[in-house]
């Protein structure tokens, strides 16, 4: 399934999700922030003060290893971003089957 948001096509299901996370703006401190949804390319996530669009992140979600990711899009508290290298469908379906429990 394709979508379109702010002129970035984007494939994949999305899956609501609610839980927490971190992010990381370059050699900044690790930031709490809530996963609001997720798809194997990118998620969604409601986070105070953002970077910019384009701005390279880190985020790390419990008990997965740390990944890269770019600022798609932001709204005031809710940013839009896309990972480097998206999610294996393993580890996409595991995160999703974890948010659920």
């Amino acid at each position: 399934m394709e979508h379109e948001h702010g002129g970035h096509r984007r494939e994949g299901d999305r899956a609501p999700v609610d839980f927490e996370c971190e992010i990381r703006v370059g050699t900044r401190a690790w930031r709490k922030a809530r996963l609001a949804d997720l798809t194997p390319g990118g998620f969604q996530v409601r986070i105070l003060d953002m970077p910019p669009r384009g701005t390279s992140i880190f985020i790390r979600i419990p008990g997965l290893q740390m990944l890269h990711a770019e600022v798609r899009w932001t709204r005031v508290e809710t940013a839009g971003c896309e990972f480097d290298t998206p999610l294996s469908p393993y580890i996409y379906d595991h995160i999703v089957a974890r948010a659920r429990c």
